[in-house]
């Protein structure tokens, strides 16, 4: 390679890079109140008691499951222990939750840059990269405060240093590989999908250089599973931790294949409407669809070479590579999803972990179409013809995330900040949110609490004359809940389906604020309503009437 297309190449990267550092940046600021709120609000409250109160990474823990301890069983916390570390430089700022996973997924993409250029060629390496900067999955998730931007980044990162140790036959390589993959998988457990792929290119790049070996194998499976040892004792101490500390919550547990059953996910289609739904809206938009698929049938380069065993120079100036990797990447995603289809569809940012292999097969679609542009009379040059491609991604993936960027939980944001101001910080909180069992407003509130229904009746059916519903608020008032609030959209919804839990609260509890965005109650103790139920001789008391419900919808 001569030292000016070397040098364009690097520019082009850098460019890349920074096209999708502009893109991920878009909105930093804004509070978490997105798409995602309600677990980017979790993780937040992760980092704030890292924070402010405990500083063992072993015991994370949210503020909505009571007066706590709340420790919950949860990935290893990466991102949100590097946000409190952060947080004594710079203050507590949504920014920093949002920014970690934003250099998680820029080093992401040039680790698949790295990877894709070990794998194929140079050129599929560019494109493959500008897919991931371009991918509104990818922009989305990659600025949100979640885990999964660490974790795809890490195991890309370590998926390409284990091809360049078994290219290269370098150690150093194999222990970087083991040490990020190591971490990818403790800071999201998905991430041990992984392996497939890497088995496969094991077993291919070895027996190309002749390598494949008994003792070669062994080694290499012993090295594998040291990697994978300190994921799995870690995942035990997490299970250990829900089972022993309310609110006794385990992260996607009652999602997978043995919670649901086959036969009834089979009755529900596999979930397939919701999955198609979002991969077409926004995750990869019709036109990355379509790439990816292309690319999944042409073969892809360097199927056709044939080495012979004893071209030694041939081994070295071009090394033995593993063409189908990122088909098998697909083929464990789609193992994942098998497993795992509920999970991933209520939660969709755990499809993350698929958009590297989706990237480099959309990459390897538009290179074979742009060089194949010389069969037809008069066609543009390749460089235009990706270009078009790429812009084509850029266009329907930025109008599929137009709504993903919208406050859905604005109220829910405004109603912690109200709390915040009303309140003392020992008192505990109730709220009800935008969206069942959102914790935002929590959050936001800087208190402790507990979200409405709250987690320890999350498997109950409210009964339909109220009862139930009544009988959890009465429960939280004797935990030692001091406020509830209410955002206006939820309040709306409780008054035409839960009217008596409704009017319960407005007769046992001192309406204290409200707006147009949210109603705040301090809830009494009993002797307190006996007190104002009986100095109540106008008849006015503390009941909320229909007209002063409808003035705060």
């Amino acid at each position: 390679m001569n030292t000016n297309s070397a040098r364009t190449k690097k520019y082009l990267l850098i460019g890349i890079i920074v096209i999708a550092a502009i893109l991920r940046l878009n909105h930093i600021n804004q509070p978490l109140v997105d798409a995602f709120s309600w677990r980017q609000s979790s993780t937040a409250m992760m980092a704030d008691n890292f924070y402010n109160k405990n500083w063992n990474i072993f015991y994370p823990e949210v503020s909505w499951g009571g007066p706590g301890p709340n420790y919950q069983g949860r990935e290893f916390q990466t991102v949100s222990y590097l946000a409190a570390l952060l947080y004594t430089v710079f203050g507590q700022h949504d920014w920093i939750g949002r920014g970690i996973p934003v250099i998680f997924g820029l080093w992401g993409l040039f680790a698949l840059y790295q990877l894709v250029r070990r794998i194929w060629d140079e050129q599929r390496a560019l494109a493959s990269a500008a897919v991931m900067a371009l991918l509104p999955g990818s922009i989305f998730i990659e600025r949100s405060f979640l885990p999964d931007p660490a974790m795809v980044a890490l195991i890309t990162t370590s998926l390409w240093l284990l091809v360049a140790c078994l290219q290269t036959g370098l150690l150093r390589y194999l222990l970087l590989s083991g040490l990020t993959g190591t971490l990818g998988y403790l800071s999201k457990l998905p991430g041990l999908i992984i392996g497939l792929p890497m088995i496969y290119a094991t077993l291919s790049i070895l027996k190309g250089q002749h390598l494949l070996r008994p003792k070669k194998i062994a080694a290499m499976t012993a090295f594998a599973v040291l990697t994978i040892l300190p994921a799995v004792a870690y995942y035990l101490w997490a299970r250990h931790l829900a089972l022993s500390y309310p609110p006794h919550h385990f992260a996607g547990s009652g999602n997978w294949l043995w919670d649901g059953g086959l036969q009834n996910w089979l009755g529900q289609n596999y979930f397939l409407a919701r999955m198609s739904e979002r991969f077409a809206n926004w995750i990869w938009t019709a036109p990355v669809i379509a790439l990816v698929f292309t690319g999944l049938i042409i073969l892809p380069p360097g199927t056709r070479q044939r080495r012979t065993s004893g071209d030694s120079r041939q081994r070295a100036d071009s090394p033995v590579k593993a063409p189908w990797l990122f088909h098998w990447w697909m083929l464990a995603c789609v193992i994942y999803y098998f497993i795992g289809a509920r999970e991933l569809v209520e939660n969709p940012w755990n499809f993350h972990i698929i958009n590297p292999a989706a990237s480099a097969l959309a990459g390897h679609a538009i290179i074979s179409i742009a060089s194949g542009r010389r069969h037809i009379f008069f066609s543009p040059s390749p460089a235009a013809v990706t270009a078009v491609l790429l812009l084509v991604i850029f266009a329907f993936g930025q109008r599929g995330l137009r709504w993903m960027y919208h406050p859905y939980a604005h109220e829910s944001y405004k109603l912690g900040l109200a709390l915040r101001e009303i309140s003392e910080p020992g008192d505990l909180v109730v709220t009800v949110s935008n969206s069942f069992a959102e914790p935002t407003a929590i959050y936001y509130s800087k208190r402790r609490g507990w979200v409405f229904p709250p987690a320890f009746a999350w498997d109950r059916e409210p009964l339909k004359d109220g009862t139930e519903d009544i009988r959890l608020f009465e429960e939280l008032r004797s935990r030692g809940a001091d406020w509830i609030g209410i955002v206006s959209e939820s309040l709306a919804r409780l008054r035409q389906n839960h009217s008596a839990l409704v009017e319960h609260i407005s007769s046992t509890c001192r309406l204290e604020s409200e707006n147009r965005n949210w109603v705040i109650y301090r809830i009494l103790p009993p002797d307190e309503i006996r007190q104002w139920s009986g100095s109540s001789g106008d008849g006015t008391s503390l009941t909320l009437n229909k007209q002063q419900v409808s003035s705060v919808r």
